[in-house]
């Protein structure tokens, strides 16, 4: 399937690399259908892609190629249906190019958790008071 995005620009994909949100993302829940658009010119970000628009997409990292210790603010339950599921699941943070002071930022109160096997995503809030919806990255 051809995807053209105005961000991004047109991508060809497969039918089996579309990842169902059921209920969207936050803020932007009529869209339902996703995909994980890699680019080797800015690894390890890449793009998520709203396929039900040309005008949707959103800068996403695994966070702990960047921040080591990030899973210790997982609730315990997060933590054992990761561990169960590793093979398969991948946990994502929404960039920010502008965030605060000019910094790129990260949104590590609300990952993106995709399912791979299952082909769906969610976004869940973490309650860490700890966390910041813009940590930046320097």
């Amino acid at each position: 399937m051809k995807i053209v995005n105005q961000l991004i620009g047109e991508v060809e994909i497969s039918e089996d690399k579309v990842i169902n949100f059921p209920n969207g993302i936050i803020g932007f829940e009529k869209y339902k259908k996703f995909a994980l658009i890699h680019n080797t010119s800015y690894k390890p970000f890449c793009w998520l892609v709203a396929l039900e628009t040309k005008n949707f997409a959103i800068p996403v990292v695994n966070p702990f190629l960047l921040i080591k210790e990030y899973h210790q603010k997982f609730p315990k339950e997060l933590i054992e249906e990761l561990k169960e599921n590793e093979s398969n699941f991948e946990v994502l943070c929404v960039v920010n190019p502008k965030g605060n002071n000019g910094f790129v930022t990260l949104n590590l109160k609300g990952p993106i958790l995709i399912d791979y096997q299952r082909k769906e995503g969610r976004q869940i809030i973490l309650t860490a008071e700890i966390l910041s919806v813009a940590y930046p990255l320097n």
